[in-house]
Order: structure tokens, then sequence, then C-alpha cells
């Protein structure tokens, strides 16, 4: 795609689909002939407008492969989705799965948490299987919407980065909380500026409208406590040290183990995994408030955050925040270095990704937090609120970020200006 070429973010109504009803099978049977006649007739994105209260996840999924999917011909398609009305529910997240997405003034969008449309003959196990189910399908939606909207986290952070001083002194408690809390993970780094998360995380808070504010704290306390259980458990010992009298977190589960006769090295291979776990069983236990522990819910809990922890600290998870920085050295290297990341030997850049490593892995988990708390209750979010947050690129006439077809227009016209007043007997003005 050409830098500069608008085309491609430029809503087309003249090759377009409408989302204007319940998001289900009978809605994709409709639009499959003009999806697949469109596809065939140009590679250019289809604009897809969008006012609907929502529908099936399922259907969903199949309208995206019809839309974006590879066919004979084309590896994959890209669309230009639209909120025109109300984007709720599965058609919230169509939207935010755009290619570039864009939200009328008017518009609004509301995310929840994944929901059954009706169950019968509901007994106490079935209702435990289904509430186990849609809570496992919050999870992966939020990692799958993640991959969506980092891109657009990144382009608002390099747009409000000329805020970050003014929101600092403004909201200098709030930016000291969020500060201690990403210290206590990747402490800043003398002569080294990367990616600002707290001062990110604070303009984000000032600029979202007081009904959704509350996304961006529930995001950093799920963080600090993440941060928290990571540190401890690697700080706390996994066996009672030589001399102390400190038990190691592990030594009653050894022990345990070799009662049962179980191989040492299976337990080896479990180790990490086994801290990690009893680290966050604990943690439920210490942080419940109920009179009576229920340990069915306090396990249900854990394993849940295990999952997840073991998701995002995913190798391949840990690669996508390596590619990050590189993507994007301008944020995570700012002012490091005069030479050019990529002509950089080998070994400095390696150290240079080593140094900012805990800084794009936060703003990976930032942002994996930031959809699973959209999929947690009900939010109803202002078009400014959707283009703050990354589920939108854009907002018709003018949102709190410049989108990055306002600023593909914005350059050329800047460059026509420079080409115009250009003196043709004076080369130095060319």
């Amino acid at each position: 795609m050409d830098l500069f070429d608008v085309k491609p973010l430029t809503v087309d109504w003249g090759r377009s689909i409408q989302i204007d009803a319940t998001v289900d099978d009978v809605l994709v049977k409709r639009l499959t002939p003009t999806i697949l006649r469109l596809r065939q007739e140009s590679a250019d994105p289809i604009t897809v407008g969008i006012d609907s209260l929502g529908g099936s996840l399922a259907s969903l999924d199949v309208l995206l492969a019809l839309l974006t999917g590879p066919t004979q011909t084309q590896k994959g398609g890209q669309i230009i989705t639209v909120a025109t009305h109300r984007a709720y529910s599965s058609a919230a997240n169509l939207l935010a799965f755009g290619t570039y997405a864009v939200a009328m003034k008017h518009s609004e969008v509301l995310f929840h948490d994944v929901r059954y449309g009706g169950m019968e003959d509901v007994t106490p196990e079935k209702a435990r299987d289904a509430a186990k189910s849609l809570q496992d399908a919050n999870d992966a939606f939020a990692l799958r919407l993640a991959h969506r909207i980092i891109p657009r986290l990144v382009w608002a952070y390099i747009d409000l980065r000329s805020e970050f001083a003014k929101a600092k002194n403004a909201l200098s408690h709030l930016h000291k909380r969020y500060s201690d809390i990403v210290t206590a993970y990747a402490p800043p780094i003398d002569s080294f500026e990367c990616f600002d998360l707290a001062s990110f995380a604070t303009c984000l808070w000032q600029g979202l409208s007081r009904a959704n504010d509350s996304l961006i704290k529930n995001v950093m306390d799920r963080l600090a406590q993440w941060i928290h259980l990571t540190n401890i458990a690697q700080s706390v010992p996994s066996y009672r040290p030589k001399g102390s009298r400190v038990p190691g977190l592990l030594d009653g589960a050894r022990h345990l183990h070799k009662l049962f006769k179980g191989r040492p090295e299976h337990f080896d291979q479990c180790e990490p995994g086994l801290k990690l776990f009893l680290s966050l069983l604990l943690a439920e236990v210490s942080m419940s408030k109920a009179e009576k522990v229920s340990i069915d819910l306090t396990l249900e809990n854990a394993l849940r955050e295990y999952g997840i922890l073991q998701s995002l600290n995913d190798s391949k998870h840990v690669r996508y925040a390596s590619d990050l920085m590189a993507r994007h050295s301008t944020v995570f290297f700012d002012n490091t270095t005069d030479i050019p990341l990529d002509k950089l030997p080998e070994p400095e850049r390696q150290a240079l990704y080593q140094k900012a490593a805990p800084h794009a892995r936060l703003l990976w988990h930032f942002c994996v937090l930031l959809c699973r708390e959209l999929f947690e209750g009900e939010h109803i979010l202002t078009p400014r609120d959707a283009q703050l947050l990354g589920l939108v690129d854009e907002v018709a006439g003018g949102g709190a970020i410049q989108s990055s077809r306002e600023w593909r227009e914005e350059t050329i016209r800047r460059e026509k200006n420079t080409e115009n007043n250009a003196d043709p007997h004076n080369p130095d003005s060319i």
C-alpha cells in the first residue's frame, strides 16, 4: 500500500454492503451473492455500513471470512467498516475488525460479554458448564480483538504523545499511581526513552467520557495485579534455601509427589506452571471478601487467570512484542541512537530489544486486558471513546486523534503547497 494513498482508507458507498439487521445466518445468506460479486469485480476494499443490534458470533465469523478470507484469485480482502448508527454486540466486533474502521459522529458502539441466546432444561451442572464456556469465549475473543486494535493504540500513542506533559501535570496523582505500577515491572533506564505506558494511560483516562473512564482504571488495576503476582512467583523461592527456616512454595508439593511415587522429571517439567498456579490460587483465597471461601469458585477463577497468563506469556506473543518494537522503532527507541535501528550491528540491536522488551510486553498486556474488560459487563462508547481505545481508526468529521487517512491527506496537501511555492530559479527552494 502506498504510504500516501488515501483510497484504501476512504469510504466508497458505491462498493458497499449494509449490515442493517441481526447478524445471523439469514443475513449472511442474503449478503453472500453481493459480497462474492464485489470481490470478483475488484480487489479494492468493500465498505460495510453497520446499523445493527448484534447477533451471533458464529455468523459474524462466516461474514468476516466471506469479506476478508482468501478466494481463488485473492489472498485476502480488505474492508472499511462504518458505524452509521448503532454498532452493538457482535456488530461492534465487526466494526473493530475492519481493515479501516470509521464511526459517524452520531453513532454508538456497545461492547458486552458473550451471551447465550437461550437455554432449555437448565440444571446446575449445565449452568456451570455454560458459564465456563462463555468465559472461555470471552477470553478467546478478547485475544483476537487485541491483535486487531494494537496497531491503532500505537497510532493513538504517537498522536497523543505531545499531550503527555499536560496530562501528567493536570493529573499528577493518577500519573504517579500508574507510573508506580509500570516501574514495578519495567523500571526506567538511564539515557533510554521508550514506551511511556503511564502517561498514555493517563491521557486515555482524561480523554474518555466519564461513563467509561473506569475502563482504564480497571485495566491498570488488573495490570498491577498481574505484575504483583508475577514478581511474587519469581521472587518466592521454590524450595527452602539451605540453612533457612523459610519454606519454599513447592516443598510440600514435591514431597507429596514423591509419596505418590511420581517420576522426578515430570515434576521438574511442571515446576514453573505449578509455582504460578499455586501463587494464583493463594492470591484468589487472600483476596476473597466473602465470609466463607468457595473452593470451586476459587479454582475456576485461578484456572481462568492461569490460562490468560499462560497465553500472554506464550512464546509467539513474546515474538509479537519484538516484532511490534521493530515496526515502531520511533515509539520504543525514541532518542536512543542517532543511527537507524536497521543499520545498527546485530549485537547492539539485540541489546536495545532486550532493554525495551518489558515495555513492549506491558503494552501488549495492557491491550489484552483492555479487550477483556470490554467483554465484562456492558460498555456504551461514544465515537471519541471508540477511537481512543483503538476500536476505530477515524471519527467522521474529526475525532480525538488525527486518523491515518487525515494524516495522509494533510501530508499530500503540504507537499503540494511546497511544490507550488518553490522558486524554479532557486534550486534550494525545491
